[in-house]
């Protein structure tokens, strides 16, 4: 399958659906998550080449998914940053290296900007998937409920492929 992933703000027809995409996979996770908000969020990514910034595959139109670059500021993960967030990808799009790309994306616009080391959290059923792609754990967190794994890969000659 062939698509493309661009920086958000040259993708400003597929925010909403980024949004909702974010919605659907996190607002369990996040209290009072909200559309709005979320959709304002990512409507303020509109820069490349620094923090913050997002990401967007799509082909023919059609978003396939997305994910974020963060400086991060909640206290509770205050000492890890910055962040690659908000990895979505479709449902009916998983399983074809769209998820993958993404990651390798961010890895490389986070290398670009001098940033020694990138920072993610997941649910701890979704380690391996990120550990073949060469993170590293380091760390956990508890966020109400939710409980979190942290990882970290450094990006002096990191692929998001290693494996």
């Amino acid at each position: 399958m062939e698509f493309r992933i661009d920086y958000a703000c040259d993708a400003p027809a597929l925010h909403r659906d980024f949004a909702a995409a974010q919605m659907t996979a996190f607002a369990p996770m996040i209290a009072d998550m909200r559309l709005d908000a979320t959709l304002l969020r990512v409507r303020a990514h509109v820069q490349r080449g620094a923090l913050p910034t997002s990401f967007i595959a799509h082909a023919d139109g059609a978003f396939l998914g997305g994910c974020s670059l963060l400086v991060n500021t909640p206290a509770d993960t205050r000492p890890w940053t910055p962040w690659l967030a908000s990895l979505v990808v479709r449902a009916d799009r998983r399983g074809r290296g769209i998820g993958t790309a993404l990651l390798q994306r961010c890895v490389d616009a986070a290398r670009a900007l001098g940033l020694p080391g990138l920072y993610l959290y997941c649910a701890p059923e979704l380690h391996d998937y990120y550990a073949t792609r060469g993170w590293q754990r380091c760390g956990d967190f508890t966020r109400g409920t939710w409980q979190a794994t942290v990882m970290r890969i450094g990006l002096q000659a990191a692929r998001a492929d290693a494996a």
